[in-house]
């Protein structure tokens, strides 16, 4: 009998048959999309498998090719660097032939500062003549004993590091420097003591002391002789230079002369211990040891990256072990100068008997230096190193590897007046007392504690306290020694980007110190520098040495043919360097401020070297020491490749732009990222030509994303090919034309290359 319908408005409920019926369907529903969705997965398995096969395939058909080609564009790159490299080498030994014959056919007796016996008999023929010690004599010899210096100089910098001298020989140049420097100051001080024993026969008609300024064009004396003994005496103005001082009483009623020679050189800096970078040391077997386990390996690896030739980067090995003193230490230069003797060539006899230790300063074995990203050596063992390096210095004296010292040297004497002649009865008498030049300690050896109270109101990169200047002065009117007045103008050749400091020259510590000024005044517009001091002796002014560093960005352009121009946006100036055929010229952007400063340097074509050290003398400095990081925030890049991206970029600058990139700092440190673009006109490269590239030592290939993308990403671009090198991955993108354009002649390039490996645009941007 059916069952009876639900009454309406009620929900009936489902008999057990149902419900078994129900759960049957819902057991094989769920059986079939199980089923369903295993077979899916299988599908999706034999896909992801076939892909991946078909991926591994062409993979391993690109890697193949890729390795070939790979193997092909690395020995012809190295083939290319291979034929500059030659060609440069023979151009730079037919120069040195050419000049050592040019000098021995000069004739006019001038000696040869790298000869030992000749630049010996030059030294001591003109220390033993007395009969040419008058100032006109001195200041005429004085030309060519600074262009001796100048030489030795020119062949200490040529080159950078690897310029074929020995340890041994650039000692030899640096103690010869150093004779002849402390021989010309002797001469100085010769003639001032022919000047001053004759002092009233050349005194002044109207104020009836003497005064008297000459000199070169390197060097300008100023000689002023207290023969009045005015007690009203207050100060005193050279009208040819505009130099003033300031006398104390004391002084103004004593037997004194005041001497001032301002030169345009720095004769002391290149004595202290901090000119030069620290370089680290190893023991002999050490060496042997690396050199036996991965010599061959590591030569033929940096071979095949445009490294220089055996004969150089070997040359910190084969030039001989460093001077070292008993203790096993290496002798820093300053205290191998004071050892010298008149023979230039004692102090390289030392550093060969007692040799165990080398210089390890090889700028392509990465592995073995202490540069970039060594792993076996870590930023605190170089701290610890510069602890100890600088634990017998405090806070007030001058880091020469963060500051340099610009515009020059004015040394100041307060000198002994000697006794002058007199004439009685048709007779004239002279006391005879000294026959040398003396000076006059000033404060009074006494009363040395001055320099104590005056110490330390002027900490590096600080602002003078007035309590501290009213406190030293008040000291000072107590001690009966109160500070000497200075006023001179500084030179129109040098820009200073901000307020020079100054410092004075201590020949205990043979290092600059910037304690002991006050009062100090700089007047920008006039360039004058007003002080008093207590310090007698050497003076200069120093200024930050990376105060342009980092750089903003920087825009390597093609010009034309051999013909390309830098351009660096720094921190304070825009700079711009203009490279064609082995000449380089300096200029200032368009937008930028007049700089008359610079005039002198402004447009004037000459070697890299040349400019560079012009450029630093003037201060502008966008040339990174190798230290430099330790001064200076920047992303740093394994040293190895930045070398080598810098010898392609030269090789291609005549037809491919390159600037920064933002992304470069998101690289790590063995990648950098530029941006590049084919340009053969010298017009400026619209933003959106731009394409980025990531370089690496082994790899170069262009991004698939823009410089303004918001995330980094290393994927390539589509339709690009992995390279070995830079230079062929713009081979790749190259049109017709550019490539004909890159055809660079060597010296071009090897221009190029040193503009761009001294400045370090990778690195410092």
């Amino acid at each position: 009998m059916p069952p009876k319908p639900a009454a309406k408005g009620k929900k009936g409920k489902l008999s057990k048959a149902e419900k078994e019926r129900l759960k049957k369907e819902e057991q094989e529903q769920k059986a079939r999309e199980e089923e369903e969705e295993r077979l899916k997965a299988e599908q999706e398995e034999r896909e992801r498998l076939e892909r991946e096969r078909l991926e591994r395939e062409e993979r391993e058909r690109i890697e193949a090719a890729e390795s070939q080609r790979y193997t092909e564009e690395s020995h012809a790159l190295q083939s290319i660097l291979d034929g500059n490299r030659n060609a440069l080498t023979s151009l730079i030994e037919g120069r040195k032939e050419k000049s050592k014959w040019s000098r021995y056919m000069r004739c006019d007796g001038s000696p040869d500062p790298t000869v030992a016996p000749e630049i010996n008999t030059y030294v001591n023929l003109w220390r033993e003549d007395a009969n040419r010690n008058s100032l006109k004599d001195v200041l005429a010899e004085s030309k060519q004993t600074l262009a001796l210096i100048e030489e030795l100089e020119h062949y200490l910098d040529e080159g950078g590091e690897d310029n074929g001298l020995s340890e041994d020989q650039r000692l030899c140049y640096r103690t010869t420097i150093a004779e002849l420097e402390d021989l010309l100051a002797e001469k100085l001080d010769a003639a001032t003591f022919t000047l001053l024993k004759d002092a009233t026969n050349n005194a002044h008609s109207e104020t009836g002391n003497l005064q008297l300024v000459d000199g070169s064009e390197s060097m300008t004396l100023m000689l002023w002789g207290n023969l009045t003994k005015n007690p009203r005496f207050k100060s005193f103005q050279f009208p040819e230079t505009s130099l003033t001082f300031e006398l104390p009483k004391q002084l103004a009623l004593s037997d004194v002369a005041i001497r001032f020679i301002q030169t345009r050189f720095d004769p002391y800096s290149h004595r202290c211990r901090t000119f030069e970078a620290r370089k680290k040391k190893i023991s002999v077997e050490e060496v042997a040891a690396e050199s036996g386990e991965g010599g061959e390996e590591g030569k033929t690896e940096e071979q095949q990256e445009g490294s220089p030739p055996d004969g150089q980067v070997q040359e910190g090995l084969e030039g001989g072990a460093e001077a070292t003193g008993a203790d096993g230490e290496a002798v820093d230069q300053s205290t191998a100068e004071e050892t010298e003797t008149d023979q230039t060539g004692t102090g390289n006899e030392e550093g060969q008997e007692q040799g165990p230790e080398v210089t390890k300063d090889d700028p392509v074995a990465a592995e073995e230096t202490t540069e970039p990203g060594d792993p076996e050596r870590s930023d605190d063992e170089d701290d610890d190193e510069d602890e100890e390096e600088n634990e017998f210095e405090d806070e007030d004296t001058v880091d020469l590897r963060a500051y340099q010292v610009l515009g020059g040297v004015l040394n100041f004497d307060i000198l002994e007046l000697p006794p002058q002649p007199k004439q009685v009865k048709g007779w004239v008498m002279t006391q005879v007392t000294s026959s040398e030049l003396q000076r006059v300690p000033y404060p009074p050896i006494e009363e040395n504690r001055l320099g104590q109270t005056l110490s330390g109101t002027l900490a590096m990169g600080q602002t003078l306290d007035p309590n501290a200047i009213a406190s030293a002065a008040a000291a000072a009117e107590a001690l009966g020694a109160p500070p000497i007045g200075i006023k001179f103008k500084l030179p129109e050749n040098v820009l200073y980007s901000e307020e020079p400091q100054l410092v004075y020259w201590t020949e205990q510590g043979k290092h600059w110190r910037v304690d002991g000024f006050t009062d100090i005044n700089y007047n920008e517009a006039e360039r004058e520098m007003y002080f008093k001091t207590v310090n007698v002796g050497r003076l200069a002014c120093i200024q930050d040495k990376h105060i342009n560093m980092p750089y903003q960005s920087w825009e390597l352009l093609p010009m034309g043919p051999n013909h390309t121009k830098l351009t660096i946006l720094a921190a304070i100036l825009e700079v711009e360097i203009e490279i064609k055929d082995e000449l380089c010229c300096f200029h200032l952007t368009q937008d930028s401020e007049p700089k008359p400063d610079l005039d002198a340097i402004i447009n004037k074509w000459m070697p890299p070297q040349e400019l560079i050290k012009a450029l630093r003398s003037a201060g502008v400095n966008v040339f990174p020491d190798r230290d430099s990081k330790k001064y200076v925030t920047i992303t740093e890049k394994d040293k190895c490749t930045e070398d080598f991206i810098y010898h392609q970029m030269a090789l291609t600058s005549s037809t491919f732009a390159y600037s920064w990139s933002k992304w470069n700092s998101e690289a790590s440190e063995e990648k950098a990222v530029l941006q590049g673009a084919e340009k053969l006109d010298g017009t400026t490269v619209a933003e959106d030509d731009w394409s980025l590239f990531l370089l690496r030592k082994d790899r170069c290939f262009m991004l698939k994303m823009k410089e303004y993308d918001e995330e980094f990403s290393e994927a390539f671009a589509e339709g690009r090919q992995f390279h070995a090198d830079l230079y062929h991955m713009v081979l790749e993108v190259a049109t017709g034309p550019g490539k004909e354009q890159m055809s660079a002649d060597f010296k071009f390039v090897e221009a190029v290359r040193q503009i761009l490996s001294a400045s370090k645009v990778i690195t410092y941007s």
